[in-house]
């Protein structure tokens, strides 16, 4: 009888404890995949002793300066992967021209460069979700007329973690992940595209 009491008594003790306790909640991102849209790809992938220039991509007015770390986060994963054999950054380009950016690349004797647009980026809060949309083009430059191989647009959103209150206990509710963070995720489903897209299933992606 008076262990049944004194159980009861810590379980009371615990709850009205806990009951003031909080934790942090986190935000669950899904594994990255592949880019959302996949507008073309080469018939073979012979391109992993390539040397690859990646320019700063494109970007809205409201976003200065992401544009050069999106395609930063492009070159990492691509060197990290070994997608390629060379990759170097290319981030000053004033003139982002399609014209004179293949010139750039012919200059520096690069077999492919890569360019890109940072489209949309939305910072997110405790309360709404970041975004980021980027779309490549990956360029053959060396020998012949200049030919688009890997044209593609991905799309990232997070939203928070919103607070929640349980019986015994808070969790506390966290921001979005950062766009940077999104951006990464993007360079990660380029990266993959170029890496291992299986041939047999381009088509269907595409169509």
């Amino acid at each position: 009888m008076y262990a049944q009491i004194r159980t009861l008594t810590y379980a009371i003790t615990a709850v009205v404890l806990l009951a003031g306790c909080s934790y942090q909640r986190k935000v669950a991102l899904a594994p990255v995949g592949q880019p959302e849209g996949i507008f073309s790809v080469p018939r073979s992938n012979n391109y992993g002793a390539a040397r690859v220039g990646v320019f700063a991509f494109s970007e809205p007015s409201y976003a200065e300066g992401k544009g050069k770390v999106a395609s930063q986060f492009l070159c990492e994963e691509l060197d990290q992967k070994g997608v390629f054999a060379e990759v170097i950054p290319m981030p000053d380009i004033r003139d982002m021209t399609m014209r004179n950016l293949i010139n750039a690349a012919r200059i520096k004797r690069y077999d492919l460069m890569i360019t890109g647009e940072l489209l949309y980026l939305f910072e997110g809060s405790l309360l709404e979700p970041s975004s980021v949309t980027e779309e490549i083009r990956v360029v053959k430059v060396r020998g012949g007329k200049p030919q688009t191989l890997w044209h593609a647009k991905a799309t990232e959103t997070a939203p928070p973690a919103l607070s929640t209150d349980y019986i015994v206990a808070q969790g506390k509710g966290a921001s979005a992940p950062s766009t940077a963070v999104l951006m990464k995720r993007n360079a990660e489903k380029f990266c993959n595209m170029i890496r291992d897209f299986p041939p047999q299933m381009v088509q269907e992606h595409i169509e």
